[in-house]
């Protein structure tokens, strides 16, 4: 029981390292939420040659993002936006890397929900002089993320459990604290323990969050 004290004295460490944690997986959904809407616009283009060049181009982008461990992926991204000479913080890359790796699942998930709205609502706002943006951020999207929240939020929920591999970057997020006071207490199953109930009730948080913007959306 000494030991699970410990926990309590490092609790200011270990609330900053949840305070990196919460920061990095809200802006990191907020941006592959857009990265998401794009792709998903992307995907379900014209007939055109450039429109099935872009097409094809995303598919293979979100096939990747997919199929290869996201850990790879950090590595790759934070690489890249070096040689491109983007001399952007760790923290920053992280978040990027996470974008665009949640963007390509959230694309698919958006794609799906696209085929769901009737044609026949983006016609009528056609004919109604509507330009195309204003069709999809007034009238798709809307009835897309009512039909698609649930999988949004799976999708969420893994955005917050793979934030720990940003530890290579060196961003100390909470699984990197607990790393950190492990190595230097010598005391590993407390702070495990702490950090899993801390990933817990950010999770069940979120999904109860989004259960009651689900109901809010199901009455109007």
């Amino acid at each position: 029981m000494e030991n699970f004290n410990i926990v309590w004295h490092y609790k200011d460490l270990l609330l900053k390292g949840l305070g990196y944690t919460v920061f990095v997986s809200v802006a990191a959904i907020l941006i592959a939420l857009c990265v998401g809407m794009l792709l998903s616009v992307m995907r379900m283009g014209g007939d055109s040659l450039p429109s099935r060049i872009l097409k094809k181009i995303v598919a293979v982008y979100i096939s990747f993002v997919r199929g290869t461990p996201v850990l790879v992926q950090i590595y790759i991204i934070y690489q890249a936006l070096a040689v491109m000479g983007l001399n952007l913080s760790n923290l920053a890359s992280g978040i990027i890397a996470l974008s665009l790796n949640s963007g390509g699942f959230i694309a698919e998930i958006i794609r799906g929900g696209l085929t769901a709205v009737p044609k026949g609502q983006t016609e009528a706002a056609r004919a109604l002089g509507m330009s195309e943006p204003k069709i999809l951020m007034r009238i798709v999207f809307p009835q897309v993320f009512k039909v698609a929240l649930p999988q949004l939020t799976s999708e969420f929920i893994n955005v917050i459990k793979v934030s720990p591999m940003l530890s290579v970057l060196a961003i100390v997020e909470l699984t990197r604290t607990a790393q950190r006071l492990v190595t230097q207490t010598y005391i590993n199953l407390p702070f495990y323990i702490a950090i899993a109930v801390m990933y817990f009730v950010i999770c069940a948080g979120l999904e109860e969050l989004v259960k009651l913007q689900k109901k809010r959306l199901e009455r109007r």
